[in-house]
């Protein structure tokens, strides 16, 4: 094992307690954003982001386990299995300078431990079921697949809404696999996949929630929140009407260049990557196009979430995180035809991936500036011990 492989291992292993160990003080006090979202349930009705609060709930129903020591539990095992995957990733980083600063990107696996505020939302879900599709497709036949692609779809979505615009980050993924296997997408499953996702937008449309709703939803896990749990954080959103949620109001010139930065800084080296790369896949009219276009497809895709949503560095966060596990895949199954690679003198990479990725994030929320922070994320990992 090689000074950098271990280097890696280190960094997951790190953030993997840390983001277990900041949870457990936002399950500990019941925090009305990182923990609320996961008690949303169907208690009060059909509502938007229920599916996994009452999955968990039946659950707790039926064992008779603490609501609130089961969502932890829950959780912390989904980052333990995302720490697992990524562990799997480092065989395809371990040669490679550049493919290892694509990995340590801040839009990446890193971002969470610069901004805490991340810690514990369902975003792990996306990074979850991404990897699942890279790892583990090998053991699912070309219908079996697809099934299962449109259950995970169905189960994101109604899960947290903000996953519906990432959806064509795990069909381009389908799309590769089936490509990989030498079979064509049909047009039935793309008419389905299609028809799926406009069926989701319209039981979360015509189901955002009120305050009915969240009263019931709230007496359900009265003994697992706070007396305040109608009027704050996650339950506060799901009570008010869709236009509520429209953030793009309240944003600053300023915000717009801040975030455009972030983004190119983000992309770069996976952008520079897919760029002066070429597909040799079983697709001729693909095989044409630029790799690099079809990343930025993707990411144009999600722009809706921007315009209804204030969490900007998140969105960030999951469209580079499902770019990663695309590029994972490409490098697994050898789909490049040209690898584009770059070597740094050692004391150059070194200094380069602790400015580039360790000296500074881009803003979780609405904000004028990047964080140009060193300080900061690392005494908050010492603390965490």
């Amino acid at each position: 094992m090689t000074i950098k492989s271990k280097f890696l291992y280190l960094i997951i292993l790190t953030s993997l307690i840390f983001q277990v160990s900041k949870f457990y003080s936002f399950y500990t006090e019941y925090s009305a954003w990182q923990y609320v979202d996961w008690l949303i349930n169907y208690q009060g009705g059909f509502v938007r982001r229920g599916l996994i609060g009452e999955f968990l709930f039946q659950i707790h129903k039926m064992i008779n386990i603490d609501l609130d020591i089961l969502i932890f539990s829950f959780v912390s095992f989904l980052y333990l299995m995302v720490s697992f995957l990524l562990i799997k990733t480092i065989k395809y980083l371990e040669n490679s300078q550049f493919n290892t600063l694509i990995f340590l990107s801040p839009g990446f696996f890193l971002y969470p431990i610069m901004n805490s505020e991340v810690i514990g939302r369902k975003d792990i879900l996306f990074l979850l079921v991404t990897a699942f599709f890279v790892f583990f497709e090998k053991r699912l036949n070309n219908r079996n697949l697809f099934v299962v692609l449109i259950l995970l779809v169905f189960f994101l979505s109604l899960s947290h809404s903000i996953f519906l615009f990432y959806t064509p980050y795990l069909f381009f993924l389908f799309f590769l696999i089936k490509s990989v296997r030498k079979v064509k997408v049909t047009f039935t499953e793309i008419i389905i996949f299609l028809t799926s996702l406009f069926i989701i937008f319209f039981l979360i449309y015509f189901n955002q929630g009120d305050e009915l709703i969240v009263s019931k939803i709230c007496n359900s896990v009265k003994n697992f929140v706070n007396s305040d749990c109608e009027i704050r954080g996650q339950m506060f959103w799901l009570g008010n009407d869709a236009k509520s949620h429209i953030s793009v109001q309240y944003v600053k010139f300023n915000h717009f260049l801040i975030y455009l930065l972030s983004i190119i800084l983000v992309y770069f080296f996976i952008f520079l990557k897919f760029f002066n790369s070429k597909f040799k896949i079983n697709n001729l009219n693909i095989n044409k196009l630029n790799p690099a276009l079809l990343l930025l497809i993707l990411f144009l895709l999600t722009l809706p979430i921007y315009y209804l949503g204030s969490d900007w560095g998140r969105y960030i966060y999951l469209s580079f995180s499902g770019s990663f596990f695309i590029f994972i895949f490409c490098i697994k199954e050898k789909l490049f035809l040209k690898n584009y690679e770059i070597k740094f003198n050692k004391i150059f990479f070194i200094l380069l991936v602790i400015i580039y990725s360790f000296s500074w994030t881009f803003p979780f929320y609405h904000a004028e500036q990047i964080k140009f922070t060193l300080k900061k994320p690392i005494l908050e990992i010492v603390e965490s011990f």
